[in-house]
């Protein structure tokens, strides 16, 4: 019920995503057959800007950091973690997945149990460039946040997708997996 809920306003608050197509909200955890690869992400529009080092993230394959164009709102930032199958994805990823998006999504190095790319998963928010006007660090009065809302298991792939909210993570979320059946 939560789900429908949260579908329905995300399509009367957005209607359609950048280029008039609706979106259509995917569940949090979708088991598939396919296997997807790091090649099929690069089919979507996907921009690996990093790719992290998974020895201590349990039955991963490969791990990206990069990002995305989404319709009109530009380029958005994807974590996605492939794995070898969807059971693993669920069983070895669901649990560091759910640490690393959302409300209380852990952002420090040293409270963390997957070390890598913890400062990827963080952004500024608040503050301002103070009085000089100039860059240079982080703006005064600002604090650092989690980068992603929520997160999706799709097949063998987990996504984490950058929001404010977990409605915007997952139109988000949702706008990659239209991309990535195209």
């Amino acid at each position: 019920m939560k789900k429908i809920a949260i579908t329905l306003l995300i399509l009367f608050n957005f209607g359609c995503v950048g280029n008039n197509s609706e979106v259509s909200i995917v569940d949090k955890i979708t088991p598939l057959d396919t296997v997807f690869n790091y090649e099929m992400l690069n089919n979507t529009g996907f921009k690996n800007n990093k790719t992290y080092n998974v020895d201590e993230l349990p039955k991963a394959s490969s791990a990206h950091y990069g990002w995305k164009e989404i319709g009109e709102e530009g380029p958005k930032d994807f974590e996605i973690r492939i794995y070898p199958s969807h059971k693993d994805a669920v069983s070895h990823g669901k649990p560091y997945a759910e640490e690393a998006a959302g409300e209380n999504a852990v952002i420090r190095k040293g409270d963390a149990k997957w070390k890598e790319g913890i400062k990827d998963r963080r952004t500024m928010v608040g503050g301002s460039t103070g009085s000089s006007g100039k860059g240079g660090g982080a703006p005064t009065g600002s604090k650092s946040t989690n980068k992603y809302g929520d997160y999706i298991i799709y097949g063998n792939l987990i996504i984490l997708c950058e929001g404010r909210s977990t409605e915007q993570s997952m139109e988000r979320c949702s706008e990659f997996i239209m991309d990535l059946n195209k």
